[in-house]
């Protein structure tokens, strides 16, 4: 195998790395919210005051993706008690076992990405040490 086709190989690599990590390691993006509300808006209750989660962090079905703006930005939701008004919310929420899911995925990519250059470099090295060698021989051999 010559440096021309692991070259081209190793670009071909990076690329197809790159395409999967598009796929597999896209997270969902983190939403800001606007923080100036008119008095028609009202701030929900556990941004102001003490809360309890009755009901933890729940996947949305595809109707509340759509339609719950907690739903939209996430797709995870999770029920909260307000301490002082008594309120019951939904607040969105990020799923530990997706978050985590995702890590592990991202830790394989980097891994096979890690030994892909390992290998390469070893490839390269023997490669040069070749080229050393036929050096070394034809420099001998003109003695």
């Amino acid at each position: 195998m010559d440096l021309d086709s692991l070259s081209s190989l190793t670009i071909v690599f990076i690329f197809l790395i790159w395409l999967d990590s598009k796929r597999f390691c896209s997270g969902v993006g983190i939403t800001q919210h606007d923080t100036t509300y008119t008095s028609l808006q009202l701030r929900p209750c556990w941004e102001m005051e003490e809360f309890l989660v009755l009901k933890e962090c729940t996947q949305c079905s595809d109707y509340e993706k759509k339609a719950r703006t907690e739903c939209s930005s996430t797709g995870f939701v999770e029920n909260v008690k307000c301490k002082n008004s008594d309120q019951v919310e939904l607040r969105s929420c990020r799923s530990v076992t997706a978050e985590e899911l995702k890590f592990w995925k991202f830790e394989a990519l980097m891994f096979s990405i890690g030994t892909v250059f390992a290998i390469l470099v070893v490839l390269r090295q023997q490669t040069l040490d070749q080229k050393a060698e036929q050096k070394v021989l034809r420099q001998i051999e003109g003695i």
